[in-house]
């Protein structure tokens, strides 16, 4: 398979945001569309109140702008020749993880126009409303994959029926980890550049749903795109609408690239974030039942979650915060590359 089914849409999509960016920050801005900080945030993060939200609709324009040209392009290539790169369910695989991609982004951006008009982190979706959301959209791929027939084995074992719950758990999972990982500058955008080139380098190599590297593409240069305005100081928010559409979207393409193990592997960062968050909860609502409120305030797991937070409170600058984070994901993607290439 060509590289350019790589590199071009993320070509494409890099500067599909760079052009779009400035004018959407100019009319968020006029349209008072800003982040609420959420109370559970650092005492520094205040002085981000006023960032434009809902940035993430340069990244699902910019991704999706990319994914269709490029599959366009296969098209006009497959007439002029007379034989095409990709196959009718080649190119179904690509759509379908591509609607998952803008589900989830539609998703987020109902929660982030709630926060957004009454000015309050927690006036979104509520908890159980955005899950309801993010199952449905989860179900509906579920049931693409359960009639397209995509390939159940994992480690050698025929999951059958239960291959598609799964699948519905992981989007809606990685959706969430994903929105977890994006409270810093610049730490969800260039975590999910590392994680969707990596994953869209072994798809390339190890022959294994190779046509999905043109989304990983799309998806790794918008993420690029965006970082040039959402890196330390960050100039705009992805929100929700970017957070949960590259969650939902990464996690679809993974699953139809047949790269379900490599995904908890290379995004492993997501893993600990959102594993960060469950063990803060859990713990807290465990020790307060058996030692009560003064004692479970006291004796937090984490001093402050998700993860990113409890390196803050420790002393970290918020951009050591990000970079030794980015690292650590670069870390886990050449870890996966080199010795984990082919597991499926």
């Amino acid at each position: 398979m060509s590289p350019n089914l790589i590199v071009v849409p993320f070509l494409v999509a890099m500067v599909a945001v760079l052009l779009t960016g400035n004018p959407l920050i100019a009319y968020l801005r006029s349209k008072n569309k800003v982040q609420p900080i959420s109370e559970n945030a650092p005492e520094k993060h205040k002085r981000k109140h006023g960032t434009p939200t809902m940035g993430g609709l340069l990244i699902l324009s910019g991704a999706t702008i990319a994914t269709l040209f490029s599959l366009l392009m296969e098209r006009f290539q497959a007439v002029e020749s007379g034989s095409g790169l990709m196959s009718g369910t080649q190119r179904d695989h690509i759509l379908a993880a591509l609607l998952v991609f803008l589900g989830g982004g539609v998703i987020g951006m109902l929660d982030d126009l709630g926060k957004a008009r009454k000015k309050q982190n927690k006036a979104g979706l509520s908890e159980r409303a955005k899950l309801g959301l993010q199952a449905a959209v989860a179900i509906g791929f579920a049931l693409y994959l359960a009639l397209s027939r995509h390939n159940s084995e994992i480690l050698g074992i025929q999951l059958g029926l239960a291959y598609p719950v799964i699948a519905a758990l992981m989007i809606i999972g990685f959706g969430n980890a994903v929105n977890f990982t994006d409270g810093l500058d610049g730490l969800a955008s260039g975590t999910t550049l590392i994680v969707a080139m990596a994953l869209g380098i072994l798809a390339m190599t190890n022959g294994l749903g190779t046509e999905m590297t043109l989304l990983y593409g799309a998806l790794a240069g918008a993420c690029a795109g965006f970082l040039c305005f959402n890196a330390f100081p960050a100039r705009i928010f992805m929100g929700d609408t970017g957070s949960l559409a590259l969650g939902m979207g990464l996690t679809a393409t993974a699953i139809l690239a047949q790269q379900e193990i490599l995904l908890f592997l290379v995004g492993a960062i997501y893993i600990v974030e959102i594993a960060s968050m469950m063990i803060q909860r859990y713990v807290f609502k465990f020790r307060r039942i058996k030692h009560g409120l003064e004692y479970a305030q006291s004796h937090r797991v984490f001093k402050r979650a998700p993860l990113h937070h409890h390196f803050e409170e420790l002393g970290w600058h918020e951009v050591q915060v990000v970079v030794r984070f980015w690292m650590m994901a670069l870390l886990a993607a050449l870890l996966s590359i080199l010795f984990l290439g082919s597991v499926r």
